[in-house]
């Protein structure tokens, strides 16, 4: 399942490939956020998700650990500021195409299902993001289908 997500991001970074670094890092910070939002909404932000958000990170945006850490807590004052989730979707909007927003909102439901169980805040919370960078409701649930399926096939803990 790691390795699914770090080759989802890699991919998203090549993609979306901006040669501005500032570019890059608020597509980092928004992606981070919205992972975190997800982690943090059942009231339990579990090890286990913070580690798969950090592994991806760490492998597919080839951050040191310590930067990591630090933008792990910088999303996370964000989040914390944040009126609405709208400052990180309109980043996510602006950059990135329709199958890239897909990619995300399957990282986000495996970030979820990490701790092995959905909450159903957790499903509220990725069905927001999704509406609100414009993915289908058919693809959020075969998205969520998969995610679980991934999870069965390979358990992470």
């Amino acid at each position: 399942m790691i390795n699914r997500l770090f080759n989802l991001f890699e991919n998203i970074a090549k993609e979306a490939g901006s040669a501005d670094p500032e570019n890059n890092e608020n597509i980092v910070l928004a992606a981070t956020a919205l992972m975190l939002e997800v982690a943090r909404s059942d009231q339990m932000k579990q090890s286990v998700e913070l580690t798969t958000i950090e592994k991806v990170l760490t492998g597919t945006f080839e951050i040191a650990s310590e930067r990591t850490q630090e933008l792990m807590t910088l999303a996370a004052e964000k989040v914390e500021a944040a009126h609405d989730l709208y400052q990180f979707t309109q980043v996510i909007n602006d950059i990135f195409d329709y199958n890239q927003k897909k990619k995300l909102i399957l990282a986000m439901w495996q970030v979820a299902f990490a701790d092995g169980q959905i909450e159903a805040i957790e499903d509220h919370i990725i069905r927001r993001i999704a509406g609100l960078v414009h993915v289908a409701h058919n693809d959020f649930i075969q998205l969520k289908i998969e995610a679980r399926e991934t999870r069965k096939e390979t358990p992470y803990r």
